[in-house]
């Protein structure tokens, strides 16, 4: 398991272990993966692609792994497979831009296009939205978002008034903020990384612009809204596969299960630990499917793009888990106002 222990993406680290821990647990009381039973290996991919690559090359070279899942940023994504050289499958999970992320990989995270069109008519329909402004990290996940917006409103015949791209760990904001001050939006789309986003939406809401200006947060938790300063959440919105105020397929059991295993010693199960617990069932699955525990054959299974409606069904589950939700803040809380059908 490859995640990022520090930096802007570590806040999600306890919740993504806590779930694949108890996958694990669940798989190793039936009897294991074809008779072993799982051990799972830790290891912190940083935040540099020469971090993520060492990382990756480790687990396949020294601690000789039949398998990875992983949390990264985008631009990570490419060093851990390129580490891992075909030795081993790479599950990933999160929230992405889209598109094939490459042979040895499967993909469980929705997509942009998945979340803003849906979302985007929805501003435009529900809350009168016709001016739309884009806020995101300047790397490859938030510049496809970028045009993935930039379609999205034109589909629902909104107006893009203004787009702002800044480095990782940046938290003056004066320059960005007098952009969207000029530009007036109904609706500002935020693309930014964990920590990141935090801390821009607080200075969002201390600008004033909460008030007056609705917020669509993409790859955005129900850790990050606990972050937040009081009333810094107003008309803000998430979109996301899972919430825990409105879980849907079966998941009950399984928020059940979680909270009972850790009693509130970690972070409430958000839509990346339900990604990391099925991450480690499609393992199990890919294992069947060649029938044996082998991480050179299971790579080579995931050589053709595996479809995350075909992933799904091998952990015995419908693509309607990653069904898209859109929801608004109410305190620490998301409450859904919409379900989209992937």
């Amino acid at each position: 398991m490859i995640l990022s222990h520090h930096g802007l993406a570590g806040l999600w680290t306890l919740g993504c272990q806590g779930a694949a821990f108890l996958a694990a647990a669940e798989l190793n009381a039936s009897g294991g993966v074809l008779g072993e039973e799982i051990e799972l290996v830790e290891i912190d991919s940083g935040d540099t692609q020469a971090s993520a690559f060492a990382a990756a090359r480790r687990l396949a070279l020294e601690e000789n792994v039949d398998a990875v899942i992983g949390l990264q940023s985008s631009d990570l994504r490419p060093a851990v497979r390129r580490g891992l050289a075909g030795l081993a499958p790479y599950i990933y999970t999160p929230h992405y831009e889209g598109g094939f992320c490459g042979p040895g990989t499967a993909q469980l995270g929705i997509t942009d296009s998945e979340v803003l069109n849906p979302s985007l008519e929805w501003m435009v329909t529900h809350r009168h939205a016709r001016r739309f402004f884009f806020v995101g990290n300047d790397y490859i996940w938030p510049r496809v978002a970028h045009g993935t917006t930039d379609e999205a409103i034109r589909n629902a015949g909104g107006t893009f008034v203004g787009q702002a791209l800044m480095p990782f760990g940046q938290r003056d904001y004066e320059t960005t903020l007098a952009q969207i001050r000029q530009a007036r939006p109904d609706v500002v789309v935020i693309a930014m990384l964990g920590e990141d986003s935090v801390c821009f939406n607080r200075a969002f809401a201390e600008a004033g612009f909460s008030r007056r200006m609705v917020r669509l947060n993409l790859a955005f938790d129900e850790t990050q809204l606990l972050a937040l300063a009081d009333g810094a959440s107003e008309n803000l919105f998430a979109a996301q596969s899972y919430f825990d105020t409105s879980r849907g397929n079966d998941r009950d059991a399984l928020a059940e299960k979680y909270d009972a295993c850790y009693s509130g010693q970690r972070p409430t199960m958000t839509a990346n630990s339900v990604q990391c617990y099925d991450a480690i069932y499609l393992v199990a699955a890919l294992a069947q499917q060649v029938g044996r525990v082998d991480g050179c054959q299971m790579a080579h299974f995931l050589r053709p793009r595996l479809s995350r409606d075909r992933a799904y069904q091998m952990i015995g589950r419908s693509d309607a888990d990653a069904r898209v939700r859109l929801a608004e803040a109410e305190g620490v809380d998301f409450v859904v106002r919409r379900a989209f059908q992937a």
